[in-house]
């Protein structure tokens, strides 16, 4: 063969391999490449709607409604919020509140409104409130991008307070634990050291009657008709006010007459008699900041201390101007060693205020439509969301019902860190605290249940405490409400 046509052949066969190579090094389009493609995240809905919020404010100048719209505002920008009914004080709050929703004026009232258990229980009954219920599947989480899961995202107790006869109306937002502020300068004045967090109600009423010989008027204030206290003392020895029926876990039927219920309220009645001059049953929202210094102990909650933040700070602050005494806050005493538990663990139950977001029932027209109640829902239901909820706290001035944020222990910092870090120290950590605390009834029926009448009939002799809880009992069983 001629050379220049075997040189012509052998450079063929290099290009040809070449670019068989080249082939073999290019990278085959599977037909399915186009089928693998990252899954967009989702985008909230493009609400439009016009919603008055309504809510009370720690202080004059408080940001908590304003930072709990904008967390909502930044997901639903199509969404105009307007705060309305925006009241100093809670109590200011709920007197307007109920004046407005007594009557026909539920449009002043507002749309999206701040609620405590008890309010939310009579407007719903009343048919002033919508049901949440068919909203909570459509709402997304957007730091995670999961639905909304009210029975997971809130504290137990908490989530429990938001219903009313089955049905979910109201989305908690605060939760509001009692505990027992201190005034460590009259405790001491008496000979006694910081109680530890073993302590009871022996040491505490020791301590009150050691500081009665010494002039203090009362030492305790302590509201015991308010069903969060006295149904603490109610469950004192184990029991629980309720008992569910047959095995049914939601119907269920009240407790009072159990021998360890009466045990636990005669235990109250002891403490509280008038003749030892012990109590003065006040509310601790009806004590001044300037007269709590004149108490070594306050029943209260979260909300008080920042009601009173400003005189607490001032007390122990040698610039500032005031009396100067040492303050600190405590967890609910346990019981005497007759009510300790055979398991070892102490029964330290309390109830809590829960406060959340309802929406009002305007009934249907063409400004509440649809539309205008998917996004007010939209909105109450935010309060699930970790971030609103912290935003709504602010620097602790509330306590989330959210649990990833209550976890978060920001709270326990306000007003002055360090001052509450033995509040809940005897729950175990791994423990969830604040379902330990809880609301034990439907609280309409324990509104109706006057305490009061069965320890004073105890005291006075005129009947025994199982003849008076035997009456209140029947009178109160009439207006239960299951769930």
């Amino acid at each position: 063969m001629n050379r220049k046509i075997k040189a012509f052949l052998a450079a063929a066969i290099c290009v040809i391999l070449a670019l068989a190579i080249m082939a073999g090094c290019t990278p085959k389009k599977d037909d399915d490449d186009d089928k693998i493609k990252p899954t967009p995240r989702p985008t909230p809905e493009n609400l439009v709607s016009e919603i008055k919020l309504s809510g009370y404010l720690y202080s004059e100048n408080s940001q908590n409604l304003e930072k709990f719209k904008s967390v909502f505002y930044s997901d639903y920008p199509g969404v105009e919020i307007d705060i309305d009914l925006d009241k100093v004080s809670t109590s200011l709050y709920f007197e307007v509140l109920d004046d407005l929703m007594s009557g026909d004026d539920l449009e002043n009232a507002g749309d999206v409104i701040l609620l405590d258990a008890p309010r939310m229980e009579l407007y719903a009954q009343q048919g002033k409130l919508v049901d949440l219920g068919p909203y909570i599947g459509e709402v997304l989480n957007f730091d995670t991008y999961n639905k909304i899961n009210p029975s997971a995202d809130l504290l137990p107790a908490a989530y429990n307070a938001c219903f009313y006869n089955g049905d979910m109306y109201m989305v908690a937002m605060e939760y509001n634990h009692k505990f027992v502020l201190l005034n460590y300068s009259l405790i001491s004045s008496a000979g006694y050291t910081f109680p530890h967090d073993d302590w009871t109600w022996d040491d505490l009423v020791e301590i009150a009657e050691a500081l009665k010989g010494k002039g203090v008027e009362t030492p305790i204030a302590m509201n015991y008709k308010d069903y969060a206290i006295w149904g603490a003392f109610a469950r004192s020895y184990g029991q629980d006010v309720y008992d569910y029926v047959g095995n049914s876990e939601t119907v269920k039927e009240l407790n009072l007459t159990h021998p360890d219920v009466v045990s636990g309220l005669e235990d109250l009645a002891e403490i509280v008699n008038p003749e030892r001059g012990l109590v003065d049953c006040i509310d601790s929202k009806d004590i001044a900041p300037e007269d709590i210094s004149k108490y070594a102990f306050i029943i209260a909650d979260h909300e008080d201390i920042a009601t009173w933040s400003e005189t607490l700070l001032a007390a122990e602050d040698p610039e500032a101007e005031g009396a100067k005494w040492e303050w600190d806050y405590i967890h609910f005493p346990r019981w005497n060693d007759e009510n300790y538990a055979e398991n070892g663990i102490y029964y330290q139950a309390i109830a809590a205020n829960v406060y959340g977001f309802a929406v009002v029932n305007h009934g249907k027209s063409d400004v509440y439509n649809d539309d205008f109640y998917r996004a007010c829902a939209y909105l109450a239901l935010y309060a699930t969301v970790t971030d609103a909820a912290k935003s709504y706290a602010l620097d602790g001035q509330a306590v989330p019902a959210n649990r990833a944020a209550n976890t978060q222990k920001f709270w326990r910092e306000y007003p002055k860190p360090g001052k509450n870090s033995s509040v809940f120290s005897n729950f175990a950590e791994s423990a969830d605290f604040a379902g330990s605390l809880g609301c034990f009834m439907p609280v309409m029926s324990a509104n109706e249940i006057d305490i009061s009448y069965a320890i004073d009939g105890y005291l006075s002799g005129e009947r025994t405490m199982l003849e008076s809880l035997q009456t209140l009992q029947e009178k109160a069983q009439a207006g239960w409400i299951t769930r």
